[in-house]
């Protein structure tokens, strides 16, 4: 498996487990008693560092994975997949950013506005996960 493919597979579990856990189970923990905004902070921050700890282990893994090989990990075909993974991706977050910056904001709470953004991201990078792992699986055409 590429190590490219390997981090989109990764990423894409990831992408699943920790904010379907923010968004299902996570509006109702009580953190502190002192501010109902801060036990939103705090539960929104828990998907967050999983998120980045899995990403940075998953960096670290693939580049200790290439020193053991002496050899370069990007080739023309995998700039290619990542450019056309990341257009199709950014199309989606833009669409997200649309909704939330410009019909949430008359009808929405912050809480809202904040959710909806992060959802957004989150179907945007899952879009990008699965187009690399789509292009890796089944060969990408110019």
């Amino acid at each position: 498996m590429h190590p490219k493919e390997r981090t989109a597979w990764v990423w894409l579990t990831c992408l699943v487990i920790a904010p379907s856990m923010y968004f299902v189970w996570g509006q109702d923990l009580e953190w502190t008693m002192s501010s109902p905004d801060l036990n939103r902070l705090a539960t929104l921050a828990i998907p967050l560092v999983f998120m980045a700890v899995t990403a940075l282990s998953v960096k670290l893994f693939n580049i200790r994975q290439v020193f053991g090989q002496g050899r370069d990990l990007v080739d023309e075909r995998d700039k290619l997949i990542e450019s056309r993974a990341s257009a199709l991706a950014y199309q989606v977050l833009m669409l997200g950013m649309i909704v939330v910056g410009f019909v949430l904001p008359f009808s929405a709470t912050r809480w809202e506005l904040i959710d909806t953004a992060f959802f957004a991201i989150v179907v945007a990078e899952i879009v990008h996960s699965v187009v690399i792992v789509r292009a890796y699986r089944q060969g990408i055409h110019v």
